[in-house]
């Protein structure tokens, strides 16, 4: 692909204490088959070796760019900043532990040549890890029957959209204002595809582009935290959002049921991807 023909992706990745996997998550950048891009990594000043490996990788690819902050613990200040950093006319989030498969920005910026008038792209993210078919954090989003394209459906329906499978125009996502970083927020990336649906419609690629990489490190909070982060924004906003449901404590046969239904739309997908 022609570089002088495509425009520029900023890559944003907000990174803390990422050493055991930023590398494999710049790597699944550089190997995209769309080649128009530029990586901006905003480290939120790690304790570990992060910023050694991200100097390394720059040193090596002057299209990967780093800068480290103030450690304050909320990715949206990182992800805002890299934004600002930015020169492409496309943004794609990519959070430091999870990987892209080669076609996703592509696939992605396709549609965007189709349809001009879309917010924003997204397509669908599988776990992995230490997450497996067996397991309650297995997932894929979003499932086929939950795919929101319309404000009206994220209030009904609740976020389905990874934040690593998101391709926006730069242009609107300034004009919502970013990420809002309210730090009693923790559901930004949510609050920000609901204010981004009032601009317009969304575009959805079904393919799986995304790994979501589940690990120890990550925090996990309990339905009550999440129920109460929901009922934080819909307060904040005024909107009338759907309550958390979580199903996976409801024993084992509704966790393999429930499993079945996501790893089934993999399998569809994947069988449509044939066809590519």
């Amino acid at each position: 692909m022609n570089n002088k023909n495509t425009p520029l992706i900023s890559v944003v990745i907000p990174s803390y204490n990422s050493s055991e996997f930023i590398r494999e998550t710049i790597e699944s950048v550089l190997n995209q088959t769309y080649k128009n891009f530029e990586i901006i990594v905003v480290d939120d000043e790690s304790s570990d070796n992060t910023v050694s490996i991200l100097k390394d990788l720059s040193n090596k690819n002057k299209r990967i760019n780093y800068y480290q902050i103030p450690h304050n613990g909320r990715p949206s200040v990182p992800r805002n900043y890299g934004v600002e950093k930015s020169n492409g006319k496309f943004v794609a989030f990519l959070d430091a532990d999870d990987i892209w498969v080669e076609n996703k920005l592509k696939k992605q910026i396709s549609e965007f040549e189709k349809h001009s008038d879309y917010i924003l792209v997204y397509s669908m993210s599988v776990t992995f890890g230490e997450a497996n078919l067996f397991s309650p954090y297995y997932e894929v989003l979003p499932l086929l029957h939950k795919v929101c394209k319309r404000k009206q459906e994220l209030l009904n329906m609740g976020n389905s959209i990874t934040c690593s499978t998101v391709l926006i125009n730069k242009e609107h996502f300034q004009k919502v204002g970013g990420f809002d970083e309210d730090p009693n927020l923790q559901i930004e990336d949510y609050d920000l595809w609901i204010r981004l649906s009032e601009l317009g419609h969304f575009g959805f690629v079904s393919r799986i582009h995304t790994y979501y990489r589940v690990h120890g490190k990550q925090f996990s909070a309990d339905w009550q935290t999440k129920q109460d982060r929901v009922k934080y924004l819909s307060n904040k906003r005024g909107w009338n959002l759907p309550e958390y449901k979580y199903y996976r404590n409801k024993g084992v046969l509704f966790l393999l049921f429930r499993n079945i239904v996501h790893y089934s739309n993999f399998l569809f997908v994947k069988f449509l991807s044939l066809f590519d």
